[in-house]
């Protein structure tokens, strides 16, 4: 089961917020989402690395499937603005 330490949410998130950073003393890795300092922790000691690349794995498939819907939905909104209608309210 997954460790949190605190409940995040990131409101506008931003690509160039997102990094991959290896620990400098150990083999960690620090998938950052944010320059709040919002991490998964990875590989770090004790880790079921296979879990967590199987968990880094469905974030991709999760992150793929929100960017089509965000561009699907951009597309439904953009028309509707085109045609005299709503968008966001």
């Amino acid at each position: 089961m997954s460790e949190v330490r605190a409940g995040v949410s990131i409101y506008q998130p931003r690509a160039s917020e997102m990094t991959l950073r290896p620990h400098p003393e150990s083999e960690t890795l620090f998938f950052t989402l944010s320059t709040d300092h919002v991490w998964f922790a990875l590989n770090a000691a004790d880790s079921d690395v296979a879990a967590e690349a199987e968990a880094m794995d469905r974030l991709a498939e999760l992150a793929t499937e929100a960017a089509a819907r965000l561009r699907a939905l951009h597309t439904v909104m953009a028309g509707a603005t085109a045609e005299g209608g709503g968008g966001r309210s």
